[in-house]
């Protein structure tokens, strides 16, 4: 194969390579709040809001497995993470807790989700809604979850698995919300972790499969000359 027909297919199958696939732990955060405390997941990741190639609202807030609303009493423990020592929660004051957005093209296949029972009142949320969003923020699809309830009340629950993996029959996600029923007038929190995004179907651009194209026919050129110019093809029998 000649050189130049190996730079164009190198060229168009590097413009068709998809995005990694990633799974979001929040264990590997460069900054993370000490092991009893939280803190935003912009701070616990270096002042950025872009985490595993993912754009996350500035109201998820990263926390550690032994953190505790009452740490003096000890109250409960705030949540506990599927994996690790870290979680996320929703942030806010009550009012500011729905809505919370994840900005990625790449389909989320899933998540571990949980309940907080915010001091033992058993407030908190009993379910979350999941929302693959489309252009303008139009809900494209939504998945309610029912969160675990806590073996004992007033304790938080372990989490339970989110299975978004429906998402990707969807073309044209730019992203994901996150809303929740809340079951006091506390703060309505809720606890996950462990979130899995896939690459979307690749879908080649006009022009990626016009190289895509000019490539292949640059190879079959190529191909024919060399069979053509065979002596085994045109030689004569002495």
């Amino acid at each position: 194969m000649k050189p130049l027909s190996i730079a164009i297919l190198s060229l168009a199958g590097a413009a068709l390579i998809p995005a990694q696939a990633s799974t979001a732990t929040f264990d590997d955060l460069p900054t993370p709040p000490p092991l009893t405390s939280s803190t935003g997941l912009f701070y616990a990741n270096g002042d950025s809001s872009i985490y595993q190639g993912v754009t996350w609202d500035s109201r998820f807030v990263v926390v550690g497995d032994e953190a505790r609303v009452d740490p003096v009493t000890p109250g409960p423990l705030f949540g506990i993470p599927h994996s690790g020592h870290y979680f996320l929660t929703n942030g806010g004051d009550g009012t500011g807790n729905d809505g919370l957005l994840i900005t990625t093209g790449m389909v989320l296949t899933g998540a571990w989700f949980g309940r907080n029972e915010y001091y033992g009142f058993g407030a908190g949320s009993d379910q979350v809604t999941i929302s693959a969003l489309g252009t303008g923020g139009t809900a494209l699809m939504s998945v309610v979850f029912d969160l675990p309830a806590p073996a004992v009340a007033g304790q938080p629950g372990v989490m339970g698995f989110v299975d978004t993996s429906a998402f990707a029959t969807l073309a044209g996600i730019t992203g994901y919300r996150i809303d929740r029923h809340e079951t006091g007038d506390l703060t309505g929190n809720w606890v996950a972790d462990d979130f899995t995004f896939e690459p979307a179907a690749v879908v080649p651009e006009p022009a990626s499969a016009a190289l895509l194209l000019a490539g292949l026919l640059a190879v079959l050129t190529s191909a024919r000359r060399v069979s053509s110019d065979s002596p085994g093809r045109t030689g004569r029998r002495r």
